[in-house]
């Protein structure tokens, strides 16, 4: 599924970094790592989309991959792994574009409420 139509990587990059931490935050509790975690996913995402990555899949990978390289930073805190994360990006960006999700995740958190 392409992200062609979400045009403005900053603020889409912005808005998953909420929507992560907002997600993480009612998971488990509030933490600032979470929204340590949505600024990396974030960085990620604007990286790959400005590199004219378009692809789900591929911002997924790109998020996770990231994640995995500092985890080191995460992993104290953390009660998910990169892959939660990355399963979230897309079940994320799949509600973005209106489209159904795989469900890996029960709710798409929405920082715009």
């Amino acid at each position: 599924m392409t992200l062609e139509s979400l045009e403005d990587h900053e603020l889409e990059g912005t808005r998953m970094a909420s929507s992560i931490a907002g997600w993480l935050d009612i998971e488990w509790i509030p933490q600032e790592i979470h929204r340590q975690i949505g600024e990396s996913a974030k960085v990620s995402y604007i990286r790959a989309r400005e590199e004219g990555q378009n692809e789900i899949m591929d911002i997924m990978t790109e998020v996770v991959d990231d994640l995995e390289t500092d985890w080191s930073k995460y992993d104290k805190d953390a009660f998910v792994n990169a892959w939660n994360v990355g399963n979230y990006v897309s079940d994320y960006l799949l509600d973005r574009l209106g489209s159904e999700s795989c469900g890996c995740n029960a709710e798409i958190f929405n920082p715009d409420e």
